[in-house]
């Protein structure tokens, strides 16, 4: 099955509980229709104040807060990519008036739907991303993955990352370079992991070894032979176990702001109690709206951020995955330890990390270059995990990888 960014025909399971979860895949297949509260209820199989709290507590927000924006994000795309005239993206999105549909996507745009499109359109630069696809495949236990392939020329897998979504990344200003950079001159062949993103979230397995797993699911359902990997944090570690399994499918492995040993094998005092913190409040604060916690998190990541990278990144939090599946991802990542596979790494590969580097320090990227055989190591002058375009260190690391995947 395919799907386009536009929209969504049968997209995954968003939580563990049923209930939410038919009432979101309502939501996406069917926003242009009459929807309410009680019709999604009566489709999930509860009454109305059951799922309103079992949605706002999973979720964030209430159904209908949900469906709102879900049909104004639908909306803003059909403006941006079609020919529609304004009242016929109101209809097609479930508004029953152009009136009401403009009022509403006035408050959440800051514009009338009209003047967005103009500026929208002009904006965009000559190197605007292609328009993607989204596929699905099915990993080992029965867990669907999405993936998707752009570009053309030699192939280039980025293995997934928390946090990935490939229909809210592929509109990122903090993803956006990386897209167009990577799909430049090769085809580039992403996805999300299981527990996140468009990827199934109700998986039977959550673990390390169901994400090296993964990352197998899609390299085959993509038909690939021989390839070059890309490993961004946790994607590291999730590389290298690959390249064991599969010794000869990787031509070249790029490990950037990785690690060898997960946060609680990693860290100790101080730190490792501020760690185990942030996810006792990611329990509670995932998604939310407080300031406090927007900082706390969103500032680790990209504390170098603009403002719309900030609040874009605050937003993926909630599209990304529940506070449930968070908790349980931030536990399996902490418990990740393949320093006993680095000597066996036959694979050239490249290491770069961020001097401060707020979520994996330092010292992780150089474990992880001093137990790789010949291993090139990268230093980076920057803050950021996700390194962002306006920073020296974006093209200081594209040169490099580059340079390393062309030899």
């Amino acid at each position: 099955m395919e799907t386009t960014a536009r929209a969504l025909d049968d997209p995954p399971a968003h939580s563990s509980d049923p209930a939410v979860s038919r009432a979101l895949h309502l939501i996406h297949s069917r926003f242009a229709e009459k929807l309410d509260t009680a019709t999604l209820a009566r489709e999930a199989g509860v009454s109305r104040s059951v799922l309103g709290e079992r949605f706002a507590r999973l979720i964030g927000e209430p159904p209908m807060h949900y469906c709102g924006r879900w049909r104004l994000r639908q909306a803003a795309i059909m403006l941006r990519d079609g020919d529609r005239k304004a009242g016929e993206v109101a209809y097609a999105v479930g508004f029953g008036s152009e009136e009401a549909f403009s009022r509403a996507f006035r408050r959440a745009y800051g514009q009338a739907p009209a003047t967005w499109r103009r500026q929208a359109r002009s904006s965009r630069s000559p190197e605007a991303l292609p328009r993607q696809q989204v596929h699905h495949c099915t990993a080992r236990d029965g867990t669907r993955l999405a993936w998707s392939s752009v570009g053309a020329g030699f192939p280039l897998v980025k293995t997934a990352n928390w946090l990935n979504h490939l229909e809210f990344d592929w509109e990122s200003p903090v993803w956006r370079h990386w897209l167009r950079e990577l799909m430049r001159d090769n085809r580039l062949i992403r996805y999300d992991e299981r527990g996140n993103g468009l990827s199934d979230w109700d998986p039977t397995e959550l673990s390390f070894d169901s994400f090296v797993d993964d990352l197998e699911s899609v390299v085959e359902a993509a038909g690939l032979a021989e390839f070059d990997l890309l490993g961004i944090s946790q994607g590291a570690p999730v590389a290298i176990a690959y390249s064991l399994r599969h010794p000869g499918r990787i031509r070249r492995m790029v490990l950037l702001g990785g690690y060898a040993r997960g946060w609680a094998l990693r860290l100790k005092g101080e730190d490792l109690a501020r760690r185990e913190a942030m996810v006792t409040l990611t329990q509670t604060g995932w998604g939310s709206d407080v300031p406090a916690y927007r900082q706390m998190f969103t500032g680790l990541y990209i504390p170098g951020g603009t403002p719309e990278q900030l609040d874009w990144w605050n937003e993926l939090q909630k599209v990304s995955a529940t506070p449930a599946n968070a908790v349980r991802l931030q536990r399996v990542l902490g418990t990740i330890d393949v320093t006993g596979l680095l000597a066996r790494v036959t694979v050239p590969t490249l290491v770069a990390h961020a001097r401060n580097d707020h979520v994996i320090a330092f010292e992780a990227g150089r474990e992880l270059a001093d137990g790789i055989p010949g291993a090139t190591f990268v230093e980076l002058d920057s803050a950021n995990h996700v390194l962002l375009e306006h920073e020296p260190a974006w093209p200081h690391f594209l040169t490099a990888m580059r340079r390393f995947l062309r030899r």
